[in-house]
């Protein structure tokens, strides 16, 4: 028998299936793991690359390309957000407002910039603080419930697209009467 030829790879350990099972296995599943998330209800994954929506999903597996790409969880449904305004009003009364502002995301369009949860928040409590400075204080706690029909317009306008103000509900208002 002539021996083998030096071009021909041979294992002749047969321990090649170890190589693949060991090494090669856990890194393509840890590489899957990493690349791959699913959507749970009520949650809207959007995959974002240099602050932009790329895509997005409710439902369902989806896809990102590791280190150039990030998810980020939205939940979909109507959700509750605490705020807390601090502001003066147009008399000169410092007052800290508290409401629950109910936020509910509608679609996230690609190539539109992501904008975070806590971005969002602190939006809102800017629209909100600009609107109290405008009343007075006695008009802020008389006609508060008029006051609250008006603000989620407000609101909603300097929020991004796709996000929509369902209520805003005071709850409690301090005024520093000195």
């Amino acid at each position: 028998m002539p021996p083998p030829d030096e071009n021909t790879v041979v294992d002749p350990t047969g321990t090649a299936w170890v190589v693949w099972l060991v090494i090669v296995g856990p890194g393509l599943l840890f590489a899957t793991f990493a690349c791959v998330r699913r959507a749970g209800p009520g949650e809207l994954v959007v995959v974002v690359r240099h602050g932009r929506v790329v895509r997005a999903r409710r439902e369902g597996f989806i896809a990102r390309v590791p280190f150039l790409q990030t998810f980020a969880t939205v939940t979909a449904g109507p959700h509750v957000v605490p705020l807390v305004i601090r502001s003066r009003t147009a008399d000169g009364v410092d007052v800290v407002a508290m409401a629950d502002l109910t936020l509910e995301v509608q679609r996230v369009e690609p190539g539109v910039e992501h904008v975070p949860t806590a971005t969002v928040v602190r939006v809102a409590e800017e629209a909100v603080g600009a609107a109290v400075a405008q009343v007075e204080v006695c008009s802020l706690v008389d006609d508060l419930a008029a006051l609250e029909s008006r603000w989620p317009s407000e609101v909603g306008r300097r929020l991004p697209d796709g996000t929509e103000v369902a209520a805003l509900a005071v709850t409690e208002v301090e005024a520093r009467l000195t």
